[in-house]
């Protein structure tokens, strides 16, 4: 549809080249052209990139075996903006801006011309900037001619004429039939694009900026830049990284499950399935509250030969945007983190328009730490924290091995035992040891997408013991710092201490000195005087510490005695001689009580009604018969609380246990004993010639002796002083009963 009187714009020629500057090195203007085969519009399973020379001419050459493209078609590729991508089922388009072929190219060269072929037609188009500049265009211009098929006709209008008069004056091809040739070298593919890239680029020293030369069997770039913007503070390799150098190494990585062959110079490229290419591969799971979905992230050690062959790898709808970049412990200036890969397909991230980087936003900066994080912590679980790397000599082994085969391109997890040297260039299905994957028929083995998105697939132990130690560390350390304090304070407070003697000393040597020599000036004091008044002071301090321990001697003797006291009633109390006490006491004031009516004997019996002693009594005759003293004799129970002969009232005492005494310490004697103490007491009852008084005297020695004797009998271990003692024993005793 026109538009009468508004002008179309324009697109200087010299945005051609500002447009490939865009491209940091040569091998990401490769990347545009390998996209545009891959995406679906174009499905090529198979494309090959090789240098040839035209009319002494180099030039780099792509052919893919796509769906090629008519002349519409051919001329929107060659036009700016024009992308009517879709995706095909899970395959999904590269490119977005409609920007790819111009800047790849036109990175790689000055000039370029696109053969295609289709079913029915057969195009050349060329995108000049030699053209460009010779005819001194205002705008960029494309001529485009096509050929019918099969009859290869093409069309005679003035059009068309004038284009291919542009092509075969401006271009490396100088007749009809010369493009004609490109064109049915196509044949057998039926379908397909070739791009002839030419006037190739230079470098400052004139040299092209790829290199043919180095490797017949691939394309070199020498003028890469070694420095590494994505790290800090680490000493960068002499040796720039393979994927930067090599082109074949390049588009080995360059996709995350490739599913198009690349044949660079004849020999085909051993692309790999990098996330399982892994060894001690683990999986980890970013959680974004924006995202429909959780994000896998795989880690494993890489099984490069090259040692800078390690970081994250970030892919967007399975091509690689970046290569090894260096997050978490990898930036830091040692060896953590060095070995361990991260494979992401970054879907939910923007890439800039040369597909080498993302678009820097909150989502990018979030993803990157928390990406670095899950790293460390993978490292962490899988070394211990520690800086522990593989030894150089020694590769690392993948968890698989896989191959792509050449016929289907699908790929097969290989048995146990096989590695990617022992395969050989060409593999196919049926060349599988594994009889449920070993056809071209039968799909690949599914994907655990279900197990990545439900969680890592390791436990992270060793952040949860380095908060455990942490907190260990805060605890020690506390401790310290309370035993430190506790130091602090004892040594404060012997100092004040200190202090106070000091001046106490002072005081008594001011009073001293005052009473000595009132008013004296220390200045005017002679030596003398100074060391007598020194004696007289450490004389004073000498007395002072004397009467010091004299006191504590006092407070230590005092301190035994009330120990000693406390003994004694808590082994009364552990005996139960309370009640026995009592009783002996009121047996005590029975007899002197009833001695002047009285005569007879005192038996003092255990439970068992053995005879412990025979306390001897007197009344005043001795003229009594034997019925008298058989009535008069007392007999105490050692059994008997002595409250029980108050009266009826008295409470009865429940267990025999709590006052009998230990019966196996209580030695009985023998008859003859009771004998000669019976007759001792009858001898004693016939000296008739002793006072009262002296009689009474005589029974209490007695008493002391028996009650003497009872005690030592019942605690033979203890040393209880003599009879005399035995009253200010009984009476401590009375004193803790009541």
């Amino acid at each position: 549809m026109a538009y009468r009187g508004v002008q179309t714009s324009k697109v200087s020629p010299a945005y051609l080249h500002g447009n490939s500057t865009s491209h940091t090195f040569a091998f990401s203007a490769v990347a545009e052209l390998l996209d545009n085969a891959y995406d679906p519009d174009v499905n090529a399973s198979e494309i090959w990139i090789d240098k040839r020379s035209i009319n002494n001419t180099i030039c780099l050459t792509f052919v893919d075996n796509g769906y090629g493209m008519d002349p519409n078609k051919l001329h929107k590729m060659l036009s700016f903006g024009y992308c009517e991508k879709e995706a095909v089922g899970s395959h999904q388009p590269i490119g977005h801006y409609g920007n790819g072929f111009k800047s790849g190219s036109m990175k790689l060269g000055n000039d370029a011309l696109v053969f295609t072929r289709q079913e029915h037609y057969m195009s050349v188009g060329m995108l000049s900037q030699t053209y460009l500049k010779n005819i001194k265009a205002e705008t960029v211009l494309v001529p485009i001619v096509s050929w019918s098929l099969p009859d290869k006709m093409r069309s005679n209008t003035g059009d068309v004429k004038s284009n291919l008069q542009s092509i075969l004056q401006h271009s490396i091809l100088k007749t009809e039939k010369d493009l004609l040739n490109e064109l049915d070298s196509m044949e057998k593919l039926k379908t397909g694009t070739k791009i002839i890239i030419y006037n190739l680029a230079r470098i400052g020293n004139g040299n092209l900026e790829l290199d043919f030369d180095s490797d017949p069997l691939d394309i070199r770039n020498p003028d890469t830049h070694v420095k590494d913007y994505s790290t800090i503070n680490r000493i960068q390799a002499e040796s720039k990284p393979r994927y930067k150098v090599s082109l074949r190494d390049y588009c080995s990585i360059l996709y995350l499950k490739p599913k198009m062959k690349i044949v660079i110079r004849g020999k085909k490229v051993k692309t790999k399935l990098i996330q399982k290419s892994l060894s001690q591969t683990e999986i980890d799971t970013y959680r974004p509250t924006w995202a429909e979905r959780p994000i896998p992230i795989r880690f494993g050690f890489t099984s490069s030969k090259n040692s800078d062959d390690y970081g994250i790898m970030m892919y967007h709808k399975n091509r690689l945007i970046r290569a090894y970049e260096k997050i978490g412990y990898q930036k830091q200036p040692n060896e953590l983190g060095i070995g361990v890969v991260g494979v992401v397909d970054s879907y939910f991230l923007t890439p800039i328009h040369n597909k080498q980087d993302f678009q820097r936003d909150d989502k990018y900066s979030a993803f990157m730490t928390n990406a670095a994080q899950k790293l460390n912590d993978y490292w962490n679980e899988k070394r211990g924290g520690n800086e522990k790397t593989v030894p150089q000599n020694k590769q690392t082994v993948p968890d698989w091995t896989w191959a792509q085969c050449d016929n289907c391109l699908r790929w097969r997890r290989l048995t146990t035992g096989m590695t990617s040297e022992d395969l050989p260039d060409k593999w196919f299905c049926h060349m599988n040891a594994d009889a449920q994957f070993n056809r071209c028929a039968i799909p690949e083995e599914p994907e655990d997408e279900d197990e990545a998105l439900s969680g890592a697939t390791y436990k992270k132990t060793f952040k949860k013991q380095q908060q455990e130690k942490k907190i260990k560390i805060k605890f020690m350390a506390a401790e310290q710092n309370r035993t430190r304090e506790m130091l602090l304070a004892a040594k404060e407070k012997e100092l004040a201490r200190k202090e106070q003697e000091m001046k106490k000393k002072t005081a008594v040597g001011e009073v001293s000195s005052t009473a000595g020599s009132p008013s004296v000036n220390p200045n005017s004091m002679t030596p003398v005087q100074i060391r007598r008044m020194k004696k007289d002071l450490d004389k004073l301090m000498k007395e002072k510490q004397n009467k010091e321990k004299e006191i504590s001697e006092l407070k230590r003797q005092k301190t035994m005695s009330e120990r000693i006291c406390r003994e004694y009633q808590k082994k009364a109390r552990h005996l139960n001689l309370d009640n026995l006490i009592s009783s002996v006491n009121k047996q005590i004031e029975e007899d002197t009580r009833d001695v002047t009516s009285t005569s007879g004997t005192i038996q003092i019996k255990t439970e068992e009604g053995d005879i412990v002693d025979i306390i001897p009594v007197e009344g005043p005759s001795t003229s009594g018969t034997n019925n008298s003293n058989k009535n008069n004799n007392k007999v105490v129970d050692l059994t008997i609380d002595s409250d029980e002969e108050d009266g009826p009232s008295a409470p009865k005492i429940s267990r025999l246990e709590d006052i009998k005494p230990d019966i196996s310490k209580i030695k009985i004697e023998p008859k003859q004993e009771q004998s000669k103490a019976v007759n001792n007491t009858q001898h004693q009852n016939t000296q008739t010639d002793n006072t009262e008084e002296t009689k009474t005297r005589q029974r209490l020695n007695n008493l002391q002796v028996n009650v003497h004797k009872l005690l030592k009998m019942i605690v033979p271990d203890e040393d209880l002083g003599k009879p005399e003692n035995v009253e200010d024993i009984v009476t401590a005793m009375i004193l803790h009963n009541s």
